[in-house]
Formats: structure tokens, sequence, C-alpha cells
């Protein structure tokens, strides 16, 4: 446990997230301030300058996905979410976490403000907060509970609106009308007897003194005691006014229309078809709308809207970001880094590629591509950007399999189906490149094939038998092993040893291994290969490895299931799983990491299924010193952090005395530190050593010929020197 200790105690890691903020559940703001809960994080926008401002989960949000918000007479805004009820200062800067066990429940499904009092709808309850005019002290907050017991229809609280000191509380099964004390005796409730058009209320709005109801049946007005209908036969989800008219949030077919003297104007002009508009926002009659896509997933939205009533159609303003918030892939190099952002399905956002500025572009459809189904991606050595391609056209239509990007000249080029022989399956499963360039492609199909292209995109192979079963990724080594995991009905890792004569066929030979051989779980996913050649497999339950002639492995790494494996700048392993990420150092065999919860953080990753490894990206990044790791939440920056300059009296040797293992690791050291290694006699062994630039550590390989003994470490620094000594028992 000492060695564990020392070792974690020399990384920390501080988080960023790069999020899609388009998809907006709810709007609010004055003057010329827009704020958002998307599903990228709580946004604010300035519509006179056009610039963006977003806090993500890595800011101190519970999650990236908020749900609702509301302004306070403080300028606090108060933002809801699946975990609780956040609160951010008006300079947008600081995020305060309201206690959960004082909310009626977690899941937070509305917010409105009145003076120093806040009202939070949830799935499980109503709470009134009375604030005290102290919105950032919640020491000092009345709170007042109300569930079924008290008065509602439904625990499940859709809408508030509050009018002549009565709170109206929409749920799905009616309303309810309490007084500002909740005194159960003047508590009235609606339903259909009382002329609602449904009883799932999804907005109450109080316009000029007057009541309106929004449902999925129509628009219902509450004349004293009864409710007349205004609108039947559409999906109303929110409203205001714009005018005389009423401005009205319709079903993902209507979109939007004014209401005016019981004639409804589809006025949809500019937004894109079928796209969810979630919430209405008038500020000084000037109407914006809070937008989602057509598709029933959040990853990405197409923004706000801005009506110009002089053109009668909607301007789109979208913040320039992540292309979607689920991440197929992701690859770093020098100019960036780049996610796959693609899915079999129409949501797919192509790709994104984050530049050295800080700067995103998006490449789909809608730009220089042609096509958005965009799934791996991977940097080849001589610099380009290759992407794998996965439309499944059951037409046979499709013509792309896999295409390139040249970051420096800005240049593409595109790999066809059929090429040069190949068969006509264009879903690609990997793409991978040995050091000459070669490109491995897997490609899906009736049975998975795997195939290699000379670095000229001139000569074809087909490596091995067809198999059946999901390929779900591929790793070489230096000796001509192509390795692929698998996983389905059979699952198991294959394994074709080319001999390293590529394309030549007559020698090579195959080899496919389970659990009878020693996995651990016939679902294998991520793998990789050391520069010593052996395997590491995500083997679903544990990390497996191989060292060319057995398996050995661990399953007590983490409760979750295992994804991917990454190297870092020292050799250690890392595993990425569903609760966190893990490593196991195999020179000094010891294993541990980091869970999710541990690091602050909240991600999302698909369920475990046959193309689990996928949808999701995992890339250990040396030049900007972190992790990088993408699933359904946006991409998760872990940087790496350490002290570049600590006190020359804080250097550590592990482990020390050095006992059946073949490395020694000083950490502690500063970044711009020297070290030279000699025996008990002076003599010297190895000088000039330098700090990995990630973790900070000089680690040094002991030589096999190397005897016990007393051994001593110099360490040079422009401030100084300093000396220490480690033992090594054989």
């Amino acid at each position: 446990m000492i060695l564990i200790f020392l070792l974690l105690s020399n990384i920390s890691f501080h988080s960023e997230y790069y999020t899609n903020t388009n998809f907006y559940y709810e709007i609010t703001g004055k003057d010329s301030i827009i704020y958002g809960a998307s599903n990228g994080g709580a946004v604010v926008y300035n519509r006179l300058s056009g610039s963006f401002r977003v806090l993500t989960n890595s800011d101190g949000l519970q999650t990236n996905r908020q749900r609702c918000t509301a302004l306070d007479s403080s300028g606090y805004i108060w933002f809801g979410n699946e975990f609780g009820l956040a609160l951010v200062s008006g300079g947008f800067d600081s995020v305060l976490i309201y206690p959960p066990e004082c909310l009626a429940c977690t899941r937070i499904q509305g917010i409105i403000c009145l003076k120093d009092s806040v009202y939070v709808a949830s799935s499980g309850g109503l709470l009134f907060i009375a604030t005290n005019s102290t919105p950032a002290d919640f020491s000092d907050d009345s709170r007042l509970r109300i569930f079924t017991t008290d008065g509602l229809p439904s625990n499940n609280v859709l809408s508030l609106a509050v009018h002549n000191n009565r709170i109206w509380v929409g749920t799905d099964n009616g309303i309810a009308c309490f007084t500002k004390d909740f005194n159960p005796d003047s508590t009235f409730t609606y339903n259909t007897s009382h002329g609602l058009l449904d009883t799932r209320i999804n907005k109450i709005a109080v316009i000029d003194t007057t009541i309106y109801v929004g449902t999925d049946a129509g628009l219902n007005r509450f004349n004293g005691s009864y409710f007349d209908t205004l609108l039947l036969g559409y999906g109303v989800c929110d409203i205001t006014y714009r005018g005389d008219s009423l401005a009205l949030a319709l079903d993902s077919l209507s979109q939007f229309g004014f209401l005016f003297q019981g004639n409804l104007v589809i006025e949809k002009e500019g937004i894109p078809y079928r796209c969810d508009v979630f919430s209405l926002l008038n500020i000084n009659d000037t109407l914006f709308c809070g937008l989602g896509n057509r598709y029933t997933v959040d990853y990405y939205g197409r923004g706000i809207g801005r009506f110009d009533a002089d053109g009668e159609l909607w301007e789109l303003i979208e913040r320039e970001c992540l292309p979607s918030n689920h991440i197929s892939e992701i690859t770093a190099n020098e100019y960036g880094v780049f996610v796959a952002c693609g899915a079999r399905a129409g949501y797919s956002r192509g790709i994104g590629w984050l530049d050295n500025e800080g700067d995103w572009s998006r490449f789909g459809c809608d730009t220089v591509l042609s096509f958005k189904h965009i799934h791996r991606c991977v940097t080849a050595p001589d610099g380009k950007v290759w992407f794998g391609v996965n439309p499944f056209s059951s037409s046979g239509a499709d013509t792309l399999m896999a295409f390139a990007f040249e970051p420096l000249t800005q240049t593409w080029t595109f790999l066809g189906a059929r090429y040069h022989g190949m068969d006509s399956s264009v879903a690609v499963w990997d793409l991978e490149f040995d050091s000459h360039n070669n490109m491995y492609i897997s490609l899906a199909g009736p049975s998975d094939k795997l195939w290699v292209i000379d670095s000229a995109l001139n000569e074809v192979c087909f490596l091995g038998e067809k198999s059946t079963g999901f390929k779900v990724e591929l790793a070489l080594d230096s000796i001509g092993r192509v390795w692929s995991t698998m996983i389905g009905a059979e699952g198991g890792l294959m394994m074709i040893d080319t001999d390293n004569t590529l394309f030549d066929r007559s020698d090579d030979s195959s080899i496919k291994f389970g659990e009878s051989d020693g996995m651990l779980s016939k679902y294998a996913v991520g793998c990789i290969v050391d520069r010593n050649n052996n395997l590491y497999v995500a083997n679903e339950v544990g990390l497996l490895m191989y060292d060319g002639s057995t398996f050995s492995g661990f399953t007590d790494i983490s409760n979750e299931e295992l994804f991917d494996v990454e190297l870092d700048s020292e050799g250690r392993v890392w595993l990425l799983a569903m609760d966190g990420i893990y490593f196991y150092d195999p020179r000094l065999k010891i294993t541990d990491g980091y869970t999710f919860k541990e690091l602050g953080v909240h991600i999302e990753f698909m369920d475990f299924s046959n193309e689990i490894v996928q949808v999701q990206g995992f890339e250990f990044d040396p030049i900007r010193n972190c992790f990088w790791i993408g699933g359904e939440t946006g991409l998760l920056k872990l940087e790496v952090q350490f002290d570049t300059l600590p006190a020359l009296d804080s250097i550590l040797l592990y482990p020390n005395p050095v006992v059946n293992h073949s490395v020694v690791k000083i950490k502690n050291i500063p970044a711009d530190a020297r070290v030279s290694i000699y025996s008990i006699s002076g003599r010297l062994l190895v000088r000039g050593l330098e700090p990995d630039p990630v973790f900070g550590e000089v680690v040094w390989d002991i030589p096999d010929d190397l005897s016990s003994g007393l051994y001593f470490v110099l360490v040079n620094t422009p401030r100084g020197n300093r000396v220490c000594k480690f033992a090594v028992v054989k």
C-alpha cells in the first residue's frame, strides 16, 4: 500500500469539459442576456456581443445536462438537473449546489422565482424556498415540501406559475392551486372534468393576469372556475406573447405559431424540419426560442432561435463547439484533438477538430463532407487523420469506406468501397496503422473481415479467415502479429502472425484464443501493445495480459465493465471503466486508479453491448499532458498536474529498497532537473536522465547485471543539487 500511495500522490487531475450546448431545454433572461439550460451545461449568451460562456460539470455543476433555469431578483441564476439544484452567480463564474437532502426530489423539472421566493418542481414533489434575501446562503433558508398528501394531484410536477398570491402547479395528473401559505383548506385541484384538454400539464403561463395552460392536446384558458378551449389538436410545449398575440411552442411537426382571436398562424420558417421547440422567451417584444433537434436524443441541438418580424422567419444562433456530446472515438496529435461523433443513426454529427488555439471546426454533411456516420478515427505515422465510416446502407449505394484529413494542408483523401477487390461491406469497425504507414482495416458483414492496404494505397491483401462476431478493436506489434478483440456470441481474441512479410500470405498463421486458453472472459474489447510487444486487453471484467506465451490478468480493478486500454508515457497501462480510470504498472506490478466520483466528474456511457467500444473514446495525449475521454456527455479532458518546482528535500525514490523489481522511480523533482546515478564506489552508471514531461518522474530501468548494494542519485538543478540513496536487493 505504501508503493501505491507514493505513486498516486504524485498525480492529480484537473478536469475540463468540452460540450455541445446547442440543445436547450429552457431559456430565460432579460435585456441583452439569455441564460440557457442545455444538454452541455449552463449557458449565458450576450446577444449584443454574440459571445457565449458555459459552465459544465468540471466547473461544479452536478452534471452537464441542465433541464431548467430561472433568474431571481438578486441576479442569481438557478439551474435544475436530474441530480438536484444549482445556483450560479450573476457573474457566471461560481456554482453552489443546494443541499440535496433539503429537496423534495433531486430530479428537478422546473423553477420559478418571485422576489426572494423560489419554487422548485421535481418528479417527486414541490419545494418552496424562502431565501430571506440571501440566495447564496442556504443556511438561513425556510423550506416547505409539498406532496400528494398535501394536495398535489401527483408528485410528478411539470410546470409552475404564480398569480394573485396563488401558486399554480401543473403535474402529470392535473393542476393544483395553492395559497401562498399552502393552506390545504384553500387548495383547488383541476382535471379534465373542469375543461382541461389533458391531465398532463406541459406549461402554465400567466399573461396579462390571464392563466393559460398548454397540454399535448391543446391550449386552455382559465375563466375563474372552468378552463375554456382556445386551441385543439396541437401539442403546446410553452407559451408567451408578442404584441396582442399568444406565441406558442407547438409539437415537433407544427413547431411554432401565433394565436390571435382564435386564429392560429404557423410561423416556423427558419426552424429545421421537425426540430423541437422547447422554450420561448420574450425580451422587449423580441421572441427567442430554445431548440432541440428532430430526434429523441439530446446530444446536439439547433441553438437559439430569434424571430425576425420583418422577414417572418427564425434566425438560428449556434455556438461553435463540439459537434455532438455523443463521442465514438478520439485521436490527438500536434495539430489538436479530433473526435468522431457517429453512430448508426440520423443523429450522427460527423467530425470535430479542436485546434491548438481552442477553436472548434466541424465537418459533416452540411460542410465539405457528404456524409456524417463517422465513428472511428486514428492518426497515421505520416500525420494524416483517418476516419472510418459506418453507414450500414441496405441499398448498397454507399461508396465511401474511409477518408483522411491532412491538418497542415487541410486536404482530403477518400477511400472508396470495393477498393481493389475488397468486398462490398463499408461498415468499418476499426482502423490502425503500423510503423510503415500500412493501414489495417476491420470491416463488418455476415462475418467480420480484416484487410491491409499499403502506405501508397495501391496494394491490398486480405488477412486470415472470416470469423463470426464483431472484430471490435485492432492492435499491432513490431514482429508482425495482428491482434483483434472480438465480442458477440463466440467472442474471443484473434491473432494473425504475418511473420513480418505483410503482403506474402503463404507464411501466415492464426490462432483464436478463448476462455479455455486463459482469457478472463470471452468478451474482449479495447486492446493495445506496449514497446515490448506485450498485449493488454480490456476483457470486460478485468485486464488481460499476454506476454507471447501465457495469459494473466486482474479481475479486481473495478466492479464495473472495462471498455478500453491506453499506455502512458511511462509505460503504465490505463483502463477506462464505467466508473473511472485505473492503471496497472507492469514494472512495479501494482494496480490502482481513480473513480469519476473521486475526481468530481459525472460522465455517462452507453450500456454494455456488442458495440460498446464503438461509442466512447479514450486517448492519452503526451503533447497536452492529459487523458481525453468521450462518452454520452461530451469530451472530457483530464489534465495531469504536478508541482514543477518542488523543494529538493521532498525527493522520493521508490521502491526503496528495490526487491524483485526491474525499475526505480525518482519523483518530486523539479521539471528542469537532470538525474545521474552512481554506485557506492563512485562509478557513474547513467547520466542526465530527464523527468517525464507528463508525470514529472524519472524512471530508471535497472540493468540485469546490476548487483545488490547501495546506490546514489544525484539530482542537478539550476537552484542547487541533492544526493539521495537507494538499495537494490537481488
